[in-house]
Formats: structure tokens, C-alpha cells, sequence
């Protein structure tokens, strides 16, 4: 197949990434292409030497919020690309005027939902879903369910799943610290991980974007000293690193994590994740994910405890189900059952020979 996923206008897919959402759109690219398949992606730029192509069809970006003449001259330059060579063409991000534009492509069209489903998305979603035949896939049980409700369909579900080669597993020999990674914000919450790091007197590495630099001037600059650190914005090979001498990952998201990429690479590092209810799918019952329905941060202390009783192997071996291999194979076999609904032939949709 040849296919083109898109991001969005100003997307970086360098790291570190902003989000897990490139790091999906980067896996995903990347596996497609070793099975045989053409890719593109449309993004601002990417890693020299990825293995899909870029592709850029917008000449200007704002970092600012886009206004109406900014998102019109993105819908034009957006309508321009040549797709004519595509099976299908898969969106990632929010960009409802970028949706909008490519209607006219009358291409067979995929679009993930990473995000839950609130009533900006929903509004834009169901314009979508009544003029278009775009087919939505949920990333968990927790999105497409409230997907579900909120178009009145029944949306595919595919699981995220992760290069698990990048991750690998190390042992528990020197468990020095605790360590907590997402885009430093409120709802992420990193002031309950170094609340639990505090009260255990326990060191905690802290990575990840600053988000809301008013809420890290706040709540993490102040505790920051030798025992609580801040190691900045890293990439995935330095979070592999750090993760060989954590003793347990702290998931302390307060709003309804869509999926919980950064803890799955965790335990497939062999770390053992330890957090809110919240913070990882529900559907993660298993001996190394450790959650509480409390959002009070008293109440992680008993099971940080308790996660050190947690092999390394028992960690990689729940998360090795959600590889990106599996992943990818689930999204081949959607586009592949979605173009033969629509009556596409049997030769548009046979791999690449490579």
C-alpha cells in the first residue's frame, strides 16, 4: 500500500517529541515502511535518515493559535498535495479545517482519536462523520468508549503499541530512584510525585516538556535540590537510560489519560508503574501496574512500597502484548478490510515489493 499520515502544520517529528502523539506517528511510519509499505508523512520536519518521507505542503506557520486567515491559507496549500498515489490517507491530529480540506480528496480516510472526546472535538467529529465515510479508530477501551457515546458508532479499537527494541529490559540491580515523565502541567500532575518522593525520602527524576511554565515556576522549581531533579526535555534513548536504575514509574495524571504511552515504555524497561486510576487504561489489571481510585497522593506510598517485590522479566512481559509489530498489523489489516468494503481492487492494496 501507499499511504499518507498526517500530522499537522509546524509538527515536529524530531526528538524529543512534544507528545506521544509523534512518537506513534513516527513508529507507526517506521514499521509500515520495514513491511513493505510506502509512506508519507505530512509534518514540518523529521530525523535525517527516517525511513518515510516528509512531506510539507505548508510554507508558512504561526506558533500562535492559528486565526481564520492562517487556517484558510492552510486549507489551500493543504488542497494542493498531489494524492492521487494513496490508498488511503490517516489523520492523527486536531486540525478540523485540514479534515475539512482533504474531503475533496475523495480518498479512503483514517482518523485516530488520541484525545477524549470533549466538546470541542466532538462538535468538529460528528460534522465530520455525517460528510465523509472517514473511518475513526480509539487507542483503548477508556477513548473508544466514550467515542462510541459520543457519535453513536461502533469505532474499531486498536491498541498503541511501542518499538519494545528501545526499551530494553534491565535488571533490578541498583533501583536508586523513582521517576515520573509526561509534559509538565497541571493535570499531569508531577506535584503528587514529588509529594510521595518527599514524604518517602526518596530521590525522583523528573522528565519531560514544560508545558505551563507558570505551574513549574509553582509547584516543581521550588522542591527542585538533591534529592528532587529535573532532567529536562529527553529524548527516547535518554528515558531508556534513566529507566535502568528506576525502582518504580509514577503515573499521576489527574485527567482521563487516553492510552499511557510514557507507562508502557516504562514497564517494558522493566519498571514497574505505580499511580492513579486515571493515569493508565483500566484495562492494565496485571501485578506491575499498581493504581488506586484515590487521586491523594498518601495513597501511592503503600503501593511504591509494594512494587519493589516486582521482577524486571514481569514488567516486559505484560507490556511486550502491546508491541508496535502487533499495532501495525491491526492498522494493515483495517485499511486493507476498509477499501475492500468500498469495492477498491485486490492490486491497490497489496504490500510494496521491496
Amino acid at each position: 500500500m501507499t499511504i499518507l499520515l498526517v500530522s499537522g502544520p509546524g509538527i515536529s517529528l524530531k526528538e524529543p517529541y512534544n507528545s506521544g502523539i509523534e512518537a506513534f506517528i513516527v513508529s507507526l511510519a517506521s514499521q509500515l515502511v520495514d513491511e513493505g509499505h510506502v509512506v508519507d508523512v505530512v509534518a514540518d520536519e523529521a530525523e535525517v535518515g527516517a525511513k518515510f518521507e516528509l512531506v510539507n505542503p505548508f510554507t508558512t506557520f504561526t506558533s500562535e493559535k492559528p486565526n481564520f486567515f492562517n487556517r484558510f491559507i492552510q486549507k489551500r496549500q493543504f488542497k494542493k498535495l498531489d494524492v492521487d498515489s494513496y490508498d488511503v490517507i490517516h489523520y492523527n491530529m486536531f486540525y478540523p479545517h485540514l479534515l475539512k480540506a482533504g474531503l475533496q480528496f475523495n480518498k479512503t480516510s483514517f482518523l485516530t482519536l488520541h484525545s477524549p472526546a470533549d466538546s470541542k472535538r466532538i462538535s468538529a467529529y460528528k460534522k465530520l462523520s455525517r460528510q465523509s465515510d472517514v473511518t475513526f479508530v480509539a487507542i483503548s477501551e477508556r477513548v473508544k468508549r466514550q467515542w462510541d457515546q459520543a457519535l453513536g458508532i461502533d469505532i474499531p479499537l486498536i491498541h498503541n503499541g511501542i518499538d519494545i527494541d528501545l526499551w530494553p529490559t534491565k535488571s533490578s540491580i541498583d533501583r536508586d530512584y523513582l521517576l515520573w515523565s509526561a509534559r509538565i502541567n497541571e493535570k499531569k500532575n508531577v506535584e503528587a510525585a514529588i509529594r510521595v518522593a518527599k514524604h518517602m525520602q526518596l530521590p525522583l527524576k523528573i522528565a519531560g516538556r514544560i508545558a505551563d511554565q507558570h505551574y513549574f515556576e509553582k509547584k516543581v522549581k521550588p522542591h527542585l535540590d538533591n534529592q528532587i531533579e529535573y532532567v529536562g526535555h529527553v529524548t527516547q534513548r535518554e528515558l531508556s537510560r534513566l529507566a535502568r536504575k528506576a525502582s518504580a514509574y509514577l503515573a499521576t495524571a489527574t485527567w482521563q489519560e487516553p492510552f499511557g504511552l510514557a507507562a508502557l515504555e516504562m514497564l517494558a524497561s522493566g519498571v514497574p508503574v505505580v499511580g492513579f486510576d486515571t493515569a493508565v487504561p483500566p484495562s492494565w489489571a496485571h501485578e506491575s501496574v499498581s493504581t488506586t481510585a484515590s487521586l491523594h497522593w498518601q495513597d501511592l506510598v503503600e503501593l511504591v512500597e509494594k512494587s519493589t517485590a516486582i521482577s524486571p522479566s514481569t514488567c516486559a512481559a505484560f507490556a511486550s502484548n502491546m508491541n508496535i509489530q502487533t499495532m501495525t498489523s491491526n492498522y494493515v489489516k483495517l485499511y486493507r478490510d476498509v477499501l475492500l468494503q468500498q469495492g477498491i481492487g485486490e492490486k491497490a492494496i497489496l504490500p510494496t515489493t521491496v
